[in-house]
C-alpha cells in the first residue's frame, strides 16, 4: 500500500524486467466493492507484477535480481506510459 500524493508517479516492475511509471490521475478514485483497475498488462513476454510503489521523479530505484545483482536507476529515466500496457524493458 502507497499514498497518492501530488508530484508523484506509479512504478511497476515486472518479474522479467519490465517497468513503467504512470500518472496518478489515470487512476480512479474506486468505492467500496469495487473490482479493482488494471495497471500492467501482463503476457509471457514481460512476466507478473512484482513490484508497484509511488515515486518522485529526482528519486533513485534499487533493485536486486535472483542473482544477486544490484541495479540502480533514476526513476525519470523510467517511460511514462499509460495504464495497461506493458512496460519498457529496463534490465
Amino acid at each position: 500500500m502507497d499514498l497518492l500524493e501530488e508530484g508523484t508517479k506509479v512504478l511497476a516492475i515486472t518479474e522479467n524486467g519490465y517497468g513503467k511509471r504512470t500518472s496518478i490521475d489515470e487512476y480512479a478514485i474506486k468505492g467500496r466493492g469495487g473490482k479493482g483497475i488494471q495497471t500492467v498488462n501482463v503476457t509471457e513476454k514481460n512476466g507478473n507484477l512484482v513490484g508497484l510503489a509511488t515515486v518522485r521523479e529526482d528519486e533513485d530505484i534499487m533493485i536486486i535480481t535472483d542473482a544477486g545483482v544490484m541495479i540502480r536507476f533514476h526513476a525519470k529515466d523510467v517511460s511514462e506510459i499509460g495504464r495497461a500496457t506493458l512496460g519498457v524493458r529496463l534490465i
